[in-house]
């Protein structure tokens, strides 16, 4: 009879101990689990919640935007589509495709002013032509083309690029005049660095070095942001 005893009051005791042991084993997985599932729900939360302050940057960004293209846009209209029937070179203010220097208007004028590109034999061709126009004898124009070295591509924050030209030919002083004051009047800005006259007063030889400038067109770019 005490042996009988002993031994059910160890198989109670055992199945105690299995039942603790069951619970504290699903406890614990059942804490572990909690515990991940937490961990994943804030590390989500702090997703979101950069999600939600990075939507809210680029709203302030493309509110700015709007703003600022708004305010251009005002800016241009009173300054380039004015009623003035001259245009900012003294010519007259024509809107038409087929106007051509010292007339067009003011917004294509300054697009114009620095064109976007390197075309040096365009170039030449421009200031041949007012040459002519001014009847300049024994014409010349040039210079050293740099098509081949010369970056066209546009960048992010273009800067004007110089190019020098030697001019000469023959003419009245009255003519040479003349000259020098067409260039100043022309859409494209020329800069007259030296000037060197020989010869009678009514027909002068005279050779100048002219600098003109391009500037690349300026980059627009979009970037994507990977939010953590």
């Amino acid at each position: 009879m005490p042996k009988l005893e002993i031994s059910s009051k160890y198989k109670q005791i055992n199945k105690a101990q299995s039942a603790m042991l069951a619970t504290v084993t699903i406890a614990s997985v059942v804490i572990i689990f909690c515990l991940m599932s937490a961990k994943a729900l804030l590390s989500q939360a702090a997703y979101q919640r950069n999600v939600i302050n990075a939507n809210h940057v680029a709203v302030k960004q493309l509110q700015t935007n709007v703003s600022a293209a708004k305010q251009l846009v005002n800016q241009y209209n009173s300054v380039f589509e004015g009623s003035s029937t001259t245009n900012v070179i003294g010519g007259k203010n024509d809107t038409s495709a087929n106007a051509v220097p010292p007339n067009g208007d003011n917004g294509r004028i300054v697009l114009d002013a620095l064109p976007s590109n390197y075309d040096f034999p365009a170039l030449l061709s421009s200031v041949s032509k007012i040459l002519s126009n001014d009847g300049v004898a024994n014409s010349s124009v040039g210079g050293t083309d740099q098509s081949a070295t010369i970056d066209n591509n546009p960048t992010a924050n273009p800067q004007p690029i110089q190019i020098q030209l030697t001019v000469a030919g023959t003419s009245s002083y009255s003519g040479v005049q003349s000259f020098i004051k067409d260039l100043e009047r022309s859409i494209r800005p020329f800069d007259v660095t030296a000037l060197q006259l020989s010869g009678p007063q009514g027909q002068l030889t005279f050779t100048l070095t002219v600098n003109s400038y391009f500037q690349p067109a300026k980059s627009l770019s979009l970037t994507t942001k990977v939010i953590h």
